[in-house]
């Protein structure tokens, strides 16, 4: 059961609720729309959100604003480089965020050890529930059921289809227009 908690507050006779909101961002145009439509469509001004990237990499996490989420593998060093690209894309993307008028952005680097779509979707899940996220977004690429079921025969998969089936939050799967 997902756990809902609300902030309440009164700005100009008008009552707002606060949501703490994760949004799952990675380089990918579909990524990048998501979180457009996000801070315009779906964010108030004053919801807590939390901008995370997953490094497919292994190491230890690390972040720019004092949060972190250690993997379990002590031994696991991420690409410095992938973690200066993944940082400036955080940086951008809170950067879009704040100019569309968000307020409270978070920013957090995840680095999976195993990578693959499950150890990346795992990542997602976890960080939400741990954060007790009132909603997970994330953009979805698009593969389509027959890609998708064609992936999963090799061990491949949706990083959206894993966070749709094991988060404990709400989850909302962004498309691109025309996309199905």
């Amino acid at each position: 059961m997902a756990r809902i908690a609300l902030v309440i507050r009164v700005d100009k006779g008008i009552v707002r609720t606060m949501r703490k909101i994760v949004l799952a961002v990675d380089p990918s145009p579909v990524s990048l729309d998501a979180l457009r439509w996000a801070t315009k469509q779906l964010c108030n001004k004053d919801d807590e959100l939390h901008l995370i990237s997953v490094l497919d990499s292994g190491g230890v996490a690390t972040d720019l604003v004092g949060e972190s989420a250690p993997d379990s593998n002590p031994d696991c060093k991420p690409d410095p480089m992938a973690l200066l690209r993944t940082q400036d894309l955080l940086r951008s993307c809170k950067d879009e965020a704040e100019a569309a008028g968000m307020h409270n952005v978070k920013m957090t680097t995840l680095v999976s050890c195993v990578g693959g779509s499950a150890d990346m979707g795992r990542h997602i899940t976890e960080f939400a529930a741990g954060e007790h996220a009132d909603m997970l977004v994330l953009g979805s690429r698009g593969m389509g059921a027959w890609r998708r079921l064609m992936g999963s025969l090799v061990g491949l998969g949706s990083v959206s289809d894993f966070v749709t089936k094991h988060a404990t939050t709400n989850v909302v799967v962004h498309k691109r227009a025309g996309q199905q």
